[in-house]
């Protein structure tokens, strides 16, 4: 289970850790209320032969998701662009919500060729085979009573 901890990519820079200190920790609780505040949440379950993943990511058609494998890598990202009109009477309210949302998860592990999705009411399901453990195999070496040749030192 410990392999699917998420990859923080802002924590390889200390110029980015630094940064996020100052200003996204100071701004995090007057942006908390809205939908994809701080990304998506999340839920990993394990069973003996895989990771099951479900992302919330409400609102969305299944072509707005994007699920990439890089370097080991599972990246489930998002463009967000959403708008709320309503109007009645004097009262005209609007809404809009644009960005870029994205989290990434080590694969170590997990049989790559094999990782599955689907999209159903809001909830991004995965399903992340884990590699089948590699049979150990130990060999004999017979000792022969011959001297070696020189060409063979």
């Amino acid at each position: 289970m410990f392999t699917m901890i998420p990859y923080r990519r802002y924590l390889s820079n200390p110029r980015r850790v630094f940064d996020s200190m100052l200003s996204d920790s100071f701004f995090r609780p007057l942006m908390n209320d809205g939908m994809f505040a701080n990304g998506f949440r999340v839920d990993i379950r394990e069973k003996d032969d895989a990771y099951y993943m479900e992302a919330e990511l409400p609102g969305l058609q299944e072509d707005q998701i994007s699920l990439t494998v890089d370097d080991n890598m599972l990246t489930i990202s998002t463009d967000i662009e959403s708008e709320d009109k309503q109007e009645d009477g004097n009262r005209y309210y609007c809404e809009r919500r644009t960005g870029h949302v994205e989290r990434s998860f080590n694969l170590d592990g997990i049989d790559v060729g094999n990782i599955s999705a689907n999209y159903k009411n809001g909830i991004l399901y995965l399903t992340l085979p884990k590699d089948k453990p590699v049979e150990k195999t130990v060999r004999k070496i017979a000792i022969k009573g011959e001297e070696p040749k020189l060409e063979d030192r």
